[in-house]
């Protein structure tokens, strides 16, 4: 779907601006990035509006995604499968993690142990970081959940625990550095 729609306003708009935009590969590029980037936010920001839940979505998303910029993890096929599993995490996570406010300590023991094994995962293909530098996103990570240790803070706790298990690979694993 995301792609699709990508697909049709780039073309329509390189058809209508061909001296202005680069060519169809690089503008559908740039469409489906700013979509796939832009919605989950727009739709978490609309779902915080409905549910009076805006600043806990703020807390979570801005947790989940910095620790995911840095340690990767799972990463859906489809952007559309992403966008959906991605929304749903983090509005679950606003909404109900004062359920969890009495773990917080367990969350990041739990946090800290996964990024320690884990992370980075999943990531060659995501970002143009060198390998041989992908030990110092293992110590960003663990530097992040060290910070989620003194800030206490149940809602970043949550959200870097479920990030932190997006890193565990189920099928055949990964070499980690």
């Amino acid at each position: 779907m995301i792609d699709s729609f990508a697909t049709r306003i780039s073309t329509k708009l390189v058809e209508r601006f061909p001296d202005e935009l680069p060519p169809i590969g690089i503008t559908r590029y740039g469409i489906k990035f700013l979509i796939s980037n832009i919605a989950p936010v727009v739709l978490l920001l609309i779902i915080g509006l409905i549910l009076n839940i805006v600043s806990e979505v703020i807390i979570c998303l801005i947790a989940f995604s910095s620790l995911r910029m840095v340690s990767g993890g799972y990463h859906a096929k489809k952007p559309e499968v992403c966008l959906v599993i991605s929304t749903i995490l983090i509005a679950l996570i606003a909404k109900f993690g004062y359920l969890l406010s009495d773990y917080t300590m367990l969350m990041n023991l739990l946090s800290l142990g996964l990024v320690a094994i884990f992370a980075p995962s999943n990531i060659e293909n995501q970002t143009k970081i060198l390998k041989e530098h992908f030990k110092y996103l293992k110590w960003i990570s663990i530097g992040m959940i060290i910070v989620s240790f003194l800030l206490n803070n149940y809602l970043i706790c949550a959200a870097l625990l479920v990030q932190s298990l997006l890193l565990i690979r189920l099928k055949g694993g990964e070499k980690n550095d």
